[in-house]
């Protein structure tokens, strides 16, 4: 395998300690971004403060466990650096778990679908026939793309249901990403591998200045505790039947969110790919089935892949598994380091917004890589087409899929998962055309 040129510190180097340190904080920062969910879904059931905090904290544990695993190389593993987190494919289904049976149920559920992610990942590696690369590049495409919503909204400042946006948000977003563009494009060594961190830490001094971040905000943090270990809520498992499906789906979007993620980890670490590693693939879904299992076990949430961490990797070019072994210990610290967690939990949506913008760059273009590497036919046009033309609506028109049957809503609530789905639907539909075509033509009688 030829190493990718654009890399500082490919997928086996050993960066210098400081390096490494310092490149697994600017991944925890990222790593945070969906640790509202955890907080939104026990806020809902009426949990107090402190389960809410017990939840999060559990959650960050598992994904951190579990971003420290992709580290090896098999048979547990991917071996590449593919950083975890609170996996927004389970949002759905937690959030109803949660409410028919609280935590005792929502924890069964994660229990049972970090089993399903694990028998799914010993089986993936006979179906590479169902990823051919016009799929693989949809799939890489489409990861990046899913992005963009949240990217766009977070960089302007507002919520989803928002539409007005402020001078100052504007600002603050805007000197950040270009501060990580500049950094990236014109500096080299250390200044590349930060730009991330660099940015973001310029972007939370600015956002304070001009008061985006208040002093209240600051209160948050200077009144947490510096160190207090997470305190389990444990109240047993409970089991629903009529969830099975529901999570089962929630497993399978998880599962085929991180395929994508992984083919994208082996893209950006290589100049000659040509096709997937399903074997590296297998390893590190069953490296992530073990992480949801496990955050099932302690009371977190169903954890997956992150598409932006994978994307930081790549824009600093500062791919070493070996940062994943100290992005993951860090966020397993800083889930009992209540002070770190709360300067997470208040990063302006400017800011955040300008790391995703960034980052889905170069997700979206390395998609196009491999989508531009594909010797097109009729066939290949309405695969690609297609898929991409209705996973995009699940972007554009949110409201489009809102009466479908419960159980299938995660697969149409997300582009990347949908435009999975339909590539690999219609590739297989074409294949079968033509057998039967050809055995027609063999028998025209």
């Amino acid at each position: 395998m030829a190493i990718s040129s654009n890399l500082i510190y490919g997928v086996d180097d050993r960066p210098p300690i400081i390096i490494t340190f310092l490149a697994g904080i600017q991944h925890t920062f990222v790593m945070s971004s969906t640790l509202i969910l955890p907080v939104v879904i026990i806020s809902e059931i009426g949990g107090t403060q402190q389960e809410i905090q017990s939840v999060v904290a559990f959650t960050m544990i598992a994904a951190g466990f579990t971003t420290m695993l992709q580290f090896m190389k098999g048979p547990i593993g991917s071996g590449y650096l593919c950083p975890y987190l609170a996996g927004v494919p389970y949002f759905s289904a937690s959030m109803k778990a949660a409410w028919l049976g609280g935590m005792p149920l929502l924890s069964g559920m994660i229990v049972m679908s970090g089993i399903f992610e694990s028998i799914f990942s010993r089986a993936v590696r006979k179906i590479r026939f169902l990823f051919p690369t016009e799929v693989t590049g949809v799939v890489v495409l489409m990861v990046g793309v899913a992005l963009i919503p949240l990217g766009a909204s977070n960089f302007l400042g507002l919520e989803t249901d928002e539409t007005l946006f402020q001078i100052p948000d504007i600002i603050v977003g805007i000197t950040t990403l270009a501060i990580m563009i500049g950094l990236n494009v014109w500096a080299t060594g250390p200044l590349r591998v930060y730009c991330v961190f660099i940015g973001m830490t310029i972007g939370y001094i600015l956002a304070y200045s001009i008061g985006i971040m208040t002093p209240i905000d600051i209160n948050h943090v200077t009144t947490a505790k510096w160190f207090s270990f997470p305190e389990s809520r444990f109240s047993g498992f409970a089991f629903d039947k009529s969830l099975i499906l529901p999570f089962t789906i929630a497993a399978l979007c998880s599962c085929l969110k991180s395929i994508g993620d992984f083919i994208t980890c082996q893209k950006i670490n290589s100049d000659d790919w040509k096709e997937p590693d399903m074997t590296s693939i297998s390893n590190g879904l069953l490296g992530g089935g073990i992480g949801t299992f496990t955050s099932g076990l302690l009371g977190g949430l169903g954890v997956g892949t992150s598409s932006s961490n994978v994307g930081v990797s790549a824009a600093t070019g500062a791919t070493s598994r070996y940062i994943g072994i100290s992005a993951g210990l860090l966020f397993i610290l800083f889930a009992c380091l209540p002070k770190i967690s709360a300067l997470f939990s208040i990063m302006p949506k400017p800011v955040m917004g300008a790391i995703l913008i960034f980052v889905t760059s170069y997700m979206i273009t390395a998609g196009m890589q491999i989508l531009m590497s594909v010797e097109t036919d009729i066939q290949k046009i309405f695969i690609i087409g297609v898929s991409i033309i209705f996973g995009l609506s699940a972007d554009i028109l949110p409201n489009l899929y809102d009466y479908l049957p419960e159980g299938l809503k995660p697969v149409f609530s997300s582009s990347m998962t949908l435009s999975t789905v339909l590539a690999i639907t219609l590739a297989q539909i074409f294949k079968v055309g033509d057998i039967i075509k050809n055995a027609l033509t063999r028998n025209p009688s």
